[in-house]
């Protein structure tokens, strides 16, 4: 085995602690807002995206598109992970940035639905 994938597979971790939660709150938020947004936390049609069905998980919002849109939501200050967890696109984009930025990458440029997103996030 290479040096360098010997070393990626020790890094492994199991998810920490507040990434579980994370994802349960997004699936959760998920579940409020059923329609997906991209490009914007809430969208004036009822949609969140992935970190605003987080936000939506953890917190009532009201449930007027217009008043969840103005929101924005400061997601490190409930779960650290989106700060100081740094992951890779399992897209194979080679893009290795914070999680918050992962998320909104998938979400966003792939148009991951926040269910597969839960799933990535609970499993790695």
């Amino acid at each position: 085995m290479r040096s360098s994938r010997r070393l990626e597979v020790m890094m492994h971790q199991v998810p920490r602690e507040d990434q579980l939660e994370l994802a349960a709150a997004i699936a959760e938020g998920a579940r409020r807002r059923p329609r997906q947004a991209f490009g914007e936390y809430f969208s004036d049609t009822g949609g969140s995206c992935a970190l605003g069905a987080a936000y939506e998980g953890a917190y009532a919002l009201p449930r007027d598109p217009h008043e969840a849109h103005a929101i924005r939501p400061r997601m490190e200050r409930l779960f650290d992970c989106l700060e100081n967890v740094r992951r890779r696109c399992p897209e194979g984009c080679n893009k290795r940035l914070p999680l918050n930025a992962i998320i909104l990458h998938l979400n966003d440029d792939h148009h991951w639905t926040r269910e597969q997103i839960v799933e990535w996030l609970k499993k790695d």
